[in-house]
């Protein structure tokens, strides 16, 4: 079970709040029949050419009214937005199927976004992006407007903060709440989790080991931008959320994506007494 203890952080305290997330979830046994994307962004990451690769991004059935599987196929439409797509048909990617339409089948609770990616057409130095919005659904069931959007990021490059070879790097970091307080941390470690995915040793103003036993938040470098996934405070340990701010994956920057030397992130920690945003400042020691 998650804690729901007092935190107390510089001179205020703040109570954990509850389990809520940021996006209010239906519940399969109540409300309208309500379909969308589990994620409203997916990255896909190859660095070599692997030839064309079939990839797959699920559309869900997040609502269902009486909690009851559908007895008949949900036929869910969608376009591409290309005002907002960087990417090419073609280049880094080519369609399966070119209908504007995927399809719940009945008695599941889920269907696919199919998609060939072309894995040595990548840009190597920066990301593009495919941006597919759900429209309309039949059988009864309606477009989530908080889960039609989904940006599909191409990535090509490896991020410097580090690598396979150092997969943990020593900054200085600086800590910065909205109000004006900060902290410095003279040896802040950032380890390497997954391609292009950190993890860090402190959260917030609260020393390392002094409310958890790992207190490390985690970001994404896609190409010198950061975000920010939703996660628990403390890797879970607290059912306070951590989150980015933004929509578009740019939670914080890399000032030198070639070294990887200095990056900034902002994010947001929720507590029951009031949100607090914190931008954290690095510079490889």
């Amino acid at each position: 079970m998650k804690k729901l203890l007092a935190l107390v952080f510089m001179s205020a305290a703040f109570v954990a709040c509850d389990d809520d997330g940021i996006r209010k979830e239906h519940q399969l046994d109540s409300g309208p029949k309500i379909v969308g994307f589990g994620s409203s962004f997916e990255t896909v990451q190859y660095f070599e050419d692997l030839g064309t690769i079939q990839r797959e991004f699920p559309v869900s059935l997040i609502g269902s009214g009486n909690g009851q599987t559908l007895s008949s196929d949900v036929v869910v439409n969608y376009e591409i937005d290309l005002d907002n797509s960087t990417a090419t048909e073609g280049v880094e990617f080519d369609f399966i199927d070119s209908s504007g339409q995927m399809t719940i089948s009945a008695g599941s609770t889920f269907g696919s976004f199919p998609l060939l990616v072309n894995t040595g057409q990548l840009d190597p130095l920066q990301k593009t992006e495919l941006v597919v919005n759900l429209t309309t659904a039949n059988n009864n069931t309606v477009v989530g407007e908080q889960y039609k959007r989904l940006r599909i990021v191409f990535v090509g490059c490896k991020s410097n903060i580090a690598t396979d070879s150092s997969p943990v790097g020593s900054f200085y970091c600086v800590v910065t709440r909205d109000d004006g307080a900060f902290v410095n941390r003279p040896t802040e470690t950032v380890q390497l989790v997954d391609v292009n995915t950190f993890k860090t040793t402190t959260t917030g103003t609260w020393a390392a080991g002094t409310i958890a036993p790992d207190q490390g938040y985690n970001f994404l470098d896609i190409c010198g931008d950061i975000t920010v996934p939703q996660q628990g405070l403390c890797q879970g340990y607290y059912s306070n959320q951590v989150y980015g701010l933004t929509s578009d994956g740019t939670d914080g920057l890399v000032d030198d994506f070639s070294t990887g030397n200095e990056f900034e992130v902002t994010y947001e920690i929720t507590f029951a007494a009031g949100n607090r945003q914190y931008t954290n400042s690095y510079v490889r020691n």
